[in-house]
């Protein structure tokens, strides 16, 4: 049974894999390790370095705060996260380039440059 459930737990982030959105041209990407759907959308760009929000949590936001100014940044995370990430990407310079509600999974794709 549990091979069942594997199975198809594989096979959804497959699936999700082709319905998530992309993180092209972002150098940074911001995701929520908790979320199945946020840890897929980070494996699946290209980006240069990738920070884990559930972790920024327990460094006191470190790895954004340690961000040079001006690299684009963009994630796939749920809104409090996302608030709080926008707040000290603000902090270094950077703006809101679009933020979009992904109904389907309930967390919000965002840009900032």
């Amino acid at each position: 049974m549990l091979g069942g459930v594997a199975l198809v737990g594989a096979a959804g982030a497959v699936g999700l894999g082709r319905i998530l959105p992309r993180g092209d041209g972002a150098r940074i990407v911001v995701f929520d390790g908790a979320r199945p759907a946020s840890r897929t959308f980070a494996k699946s760009t290209a980006a240069a370095r990738r920070i884990d929000l559930a972790d920024e949590a327990r460094t006191n936001w470190r790895g954004l705060r340690s961000l040079a100014k001006g690299a684009p940044v963009a994630g796939y995370t749920s809104w409090n996260a996302y608030v709080t990430a926008r707040g000290w990407l603000e902090e270094k310079g950077l703006r809101l380039v679009s933020e979009t509600l992904d109904r389907r999974t309930g967390l919000v794709v965002w840009s900032m440059a």
